[in-house]
């Protein structure tokens, strides 16, 4: 009887406590659940069990002419079952502070399916027309204001940047023109090299990339339009080795 009580205040006093006025700041969470019934008429390259859908499987003939890959398949998986708190802080150094963490059940890899992962985790400071980001979020070259809605959940890769990355972004608008500068790590997606794909070789370059976003934007509330256009570029610098197969020191 004691379990089934304490089980009851548990359920409950998530109720009391967002029945509350809003505090002037605190956390928020939210989150959904989702489950994708997936089925492809032929066999396709993809990450997650079929998940993640990159493109189909190129023709491949047996000794007969029949196309190997010419075969359907189907999943239905639900780790894209996800969980987000809003953060809403205090004033700081005449700034509006705010932040956000969230996370899913991806994984970090095909072998880690089912396991939690962090999407995003950011501080961000907003005065009048600027911005200061702080933490991990979508790469500077994702244009959260401008991408492709699909079918599938892959938003438009391989032809789209969808990657996410630790940090430090700076927005300035000016009047329907927007400058975003950034510093980047690696993390979840990492670069190839001899040892596989790691971040060692962005870390041994020691110096962060670097993406700068040029962007004009224009609504018209009245009509429902809104137009963007902007141009971005990026530098990464790696290192993919620091000896050589013989024992010699590299640069």
């Amino acid at each position: 009887m004691k379990k089934s009580l304490f089980f009851l205040l548990l359920v409950l006093l998530p109720t009391v406590i967002f029945s509350q006025d809003e505090p002037a700041f605190g956390i928020k969470f939210t989150g959904f659940v989702k489950t994708d019934i997936l089925w492809d008429s032929r066999q396709t390259v993809d990450i997650r069990e079929g998940h993640f859908l990159l493109y189909p499987k190129p023709e491949l003939l047996d000794p007969e002419g029949n196309d190997i890959n010419a075969k359907a398949s189907f999943n239905f998986l639900s780790i894209q079952t996800r969980l987000r708190g809003d953060i809403k802080g205090p004033d700081a150094l005449g700034a509006k502070t705010s932040g956000a963490i969230e996370g899913e059940f991806f994984g970090m890899a095909d072998g880690d399916i089912n396991g939690f992962r962090l999407r995003h985790a950011y501080v961000k400071l907003n005065w009048k027309t600027t911005e200061l980001m702080v933490g991990q979020f979508w790469h500077p070259m994702f244009i959260t204001s401008c991408y492709p809605e699909v079918v599938s959940f892959n938003t438009g890769a391989p032809f789209l940047v969808f990657s996410r990355n630790p940090q430090i972004r700076i927005t300035q608008d000016f009047k329907g023109f927007r400058i975003i500068a950034t510093a980047l790590s690696q993390i979840d997606f990492k670069s190839p090299g001899p040892d596989g794909p790691s971040s060692k070789y962005l870390r041994n370059a020691a110096m962060p990339s670097f993406n700068l976003n040029l962007e004009y934007s224009k609504k018209n509330p009245e009509k429902g339009t809104e137009f963007l256009v902007g141009i971005a570029g990026n530098f990464k610098r790696l290192i993919p080795r620091i000896v050589s197969d013989s024992g010699y020191k590299v640069n």
